[in-house]
């Protein structure tokens, strides 16, 4: 017996009793794969069938099972429409956001007696981000401000197609803006240059309602919190419907400030000017972004249905939640013997060109990173254990370029060995695997065209194993 053949055998005694035991990880660092020498120890490759489905559960603001993204400082939120995209569709992004006096009981710095008080504007701040589209495209956008009319509360869960409640008769503000410069533009705040922000200019009514709501003291909205919340529910922000852009832009709407800029008179005469803000606090606020993908008339249409190709999809169509996924089964898993899994990997690759490749250009290139999720027969998902276990970089699922035959491919990857291992050794037969783009804050962001089950090519999705039989 060989080198090779007495380590495999000894790899599968210690592994056979770990899974026999207490069935803990039996991943093998990848120096200690065993050899395939096709006698205890070999590798076989298994078709996948893979279908397009609609992923659209992404918590956007409010709480869910402990987790608070509406205070996630990293978190941004999309705003702007899609409207050109013929592969995927259009998009629509808007969002809805709270802020607050400063302190409990706020007053103006002008209620001494004998002054006079003159608000020049008020206006609302959200800092850019970054963007994500067809930048290249010189095509403006108008956004739109109204006031919710609806409590949305920080304690309850908002998520990507939750839509606010606005009083859409009375226009608060409205700002036009060209993402192709939009990220390079420094407003002017007096003689300070400022990062690249939305600012409306609010309407004088606003200006008036408020400065009533602070002057009636003890009996208006600005006494409490609550009460401030209660009388203004939050600002929706939302495209102009008028929009044909081809760009979402991401705002840091964590640091939303309402800037209120006034002029009064000085006991001692004369005139000073001054400002307060109000700020968007994660202790009483929400904020959560609503966007709405509408797929009607795209190419991904004619691959999204209500009942799943048995056959599999030729094309898998992959963006950032909320949008379309790719769930993958492996029907031939059932039939196979009960054995040591050393190593498992999913492989997708890219399909160029698709509509000559312009239009992954023109719309921000391909996904970065996918991500993979276990998921059963009623829609709940989890990330494969992988994650907690060994990390994102073991798991991997990066943009990579495979090269046959001098021609380059884009691929993405999966080790997903102790997921493949467990449904193996359960004979597990509903078990379902997901892919999608990976939330990296910018939700909605990025989109993959893969090549599916049903394609002609030989660059199919496939499983990947290596695996020592049990004796």
């Amino acid at each position: 017996m060989n080198k090779s053949s007495i380590y495999g055998l000894v790899v599968s005694t210690i592994l056979f009793f770990m899974m026999s035991g207490c069935k803990e990880n039996t991943i093998l660092p990848p120096d200690l794969v065993p050899t395939i020498d096709n006698i205890n120890t070999f590798d076989s490759t298994f078709s996948l069938l893979t279908n397009n489905i609609v992923q659209d559960s992404l918590l956007t603001g409010g709480v869910l099972n402990g987790a608070r993204v509406s205070s996630s400082t990293t978190f941004y939120h999309a705003l702007g429409s899609i409207s050109g995209d013929a592969v995927f569709g259009k998009t629509n992004a808007s969002f809805h956001v709270e802020v607050l006096p400063a302190t409990t009981n706020f007053q103006f710095k002008t209620d001494s007696t004998g002054t006079t008080r003159t608000i020049d504007s008020i206006v609302l701040s959200i800092p850019f981000v970054s963007s994500w589209g067809d930048t290249t495209n010189n095509v403006s956008q108008t956004f739109n401000v109204y006031r919710s009319i609806k409590t949305f509360s920080r304690d309850s869960a908002q998520y990507d197609f939750t839509r606010d409640s606005a009083d859409f008769t009375h226009l608060i503000a409205s700002q036009t803006v060209n993402f192709t410069t939009f990220k390079t533009d420094s407003p002017l705040v007096g003689t300070v240059k400022q990062q690249p922000q939305l600012r409306f200019k609010l309407a004088s009514w606003f200006s008036d309602s408020l400065q009533t709501q602070v002057d009636l003291g003890a009996n208006g909205a600005a006494a409490d919190f609550s009460k401030f919340l209660t009388w203004w529910k939050g600002f929706y922000i939302t495209p102009a419907d008028s929009n044909s852009g081809s760009t979402i832009g991401y705002f840091n709407n964590y640091k939303t400030r309402l800037i209120i800029y006034y002029r009064y008179t000085k006991t001692t005469g004369g005139e000073d000017t001054t400002s307060s803000v109000f700020s968007f606090d994660p202790n009483y606020c929400n904020r959560f972004n609503t966007i709405i993908r509408r797929r009607s008339g795209s190419i991904a249409a004619n691959f999204v249905g209500s009942i799943l190709n048995p056959l599999g999809d030729s094309v898998l169509f992959a963006q950032g939640e909320p949008g379309l996924a790719a769930q993958i089964r492996i029907p031939t898993l059932k039939n196979f013997p009960n054995s040591i899994i050393n190593k498992a990997e999913l492989t997708f690759t890219a399909i160029s060109p698709f509509e000559s490749w312009s239009d992954t250009i023109q719309y921000g290139g391909l996904n970065p990173r996918l991500q993979i999720l276990k998921t059963d027969t009623a829609g709940n998902d989890l990330f494969v254990e992988e994650y907690s276990t060994f990390g994102s970089g073991f798991v991997d699922g990066k943009r990579s370029t495979y090269s046959e035959a001098g021609i380059n491919y884009t691929q993405y990857k999966f080790v997903i060995t102790n997921t493949i291992q467990k449904i193996i050794s359960q004979n597990d037969t509903t078990f379902r695997l997901k892919i999608m783009g990976t939330n990296i804050g910018l939700p909605g962001a990025y989109r993959s065209v893969l090549r599916g089950s049903n394609s002609s090519n030989n660059l199919v999705p496939k499983l990947y194993m290596i695996y020592t039989k049990i004796k």
